[in-house]
């Protein structure tokens, strides 16, 4: 593990609730989460620019064996589906999909920026953001009730942080998850100060939400898919054939190559 670093933390319940393995690789800070019915049972989490692909499954394998679990017992696959890293997005989408395939069970597909928004544990507006590189970000407005419940407020879309805050300036209270380092961050800070507005940094979710305020990301988000995933599984209803499709919200470069190649633009 020299380019590595992988982490896991455990917690044990008694529970006949159904067995789900979440996975996210969309971004370099990949997890694999186990949980059953609404317990969280163990969380792996690793650090691994561009190596995924690698090392998943043995991921997946270090947490069924410390938790002393099969892979048959899973009841639900659940899946990152993005927006994220492209490449990322697809290893663990073909991944999940041979597990489910191999065993007969269902599938799931969560929105990294759904499970973003989710990760906060908070109730009220939910905006959450990913870089998207280029100094764009990915972002999506969330309402979250107090029971948990989310709803989208919009379709996901790729912004400049100016223009996600203009978008936005009606919100009185509001809150930002934004996955992106610091320089991003700072960004979106910049930009609300430029519209006569204070967003208030936190490290961790406040009791109750006042104005704009940016928290941190958490450091994974495949117990934020584990947890949708549990709140969609119908008991006692398969899902097995479901189609996992990945969320780029804009095309890879290569696609925009193709695309400018085979049709280019007119003078």
């Amino acid at each position: 593990m020299s380019d590595s670093h992988r982490e896991m933390t455990r917690t044990v319940v008694a529970s006949e609730a159904p067995l789900i393995l979440a996975v996210d690789t969309t971004s370099e800070r990949g997890s694999i989460a186990l949980q059953q019915g609404s317990e969280l049972l163990a969380v792996v989490g690793s650090w691994r620019p561009g190596t995924h692909s690698q090392m998943l499954h043995e991921d997946v394998d270090f947490l069924l064996r410390r938790t002393g679990l099969p892979l048959e017992q899973i009841a639900l696959f659940a899946v990152a589906i993005g927006p994220g890293s492209f490449t990322g997005v697809r290893v663990g989408i073909a991944s999940v999909t041979g597990f489910a395939q191999a065993l007969t069970k269902p599938a799931l597909g969560i929105s990294a920026l759904e499970a973003l928004a989710y990760s906060t544990g908070m109730s009220g507006t939910i905006c959450a953001c990913r870089d998207a590189l280029r100094g764009d970000v990915y972002v999506q407005l969330f309402h979250i009730a107090p029971d948990g419940a989310l709803r989208a407020l919009g379709e996901p879309s790729v912004m400049r942080p100016e223009t996600v805050v203009a978008s936005l300036e009606d919100q009185e209270t509001l809150v930002f998850v934004c996955d992106a380092a610091a320089p991003l961050r700072a960004s979106l800070a910049d930009a609300a100060r430029h519209r006569g507005r204070t967003l208030v940094s936190y490290s961790h979710a406040p009791q109750a939400a006042r104005g704009w305020m940016l928290l941190e990301r958490p450091p994974f988000l495949a117990p934020a898919v584990a947890a949708l995933a549990a709140r969609r599984f119908p008991e006692g209803i398969l899902l097995e054939g479901a189609t996992l499709e990945a969320l780029y919200v804009r095309p890879p470069d290569a696609e925009v190559r193709w695309r400018s190649q085979s049709h280019p633009l007119p003078d």
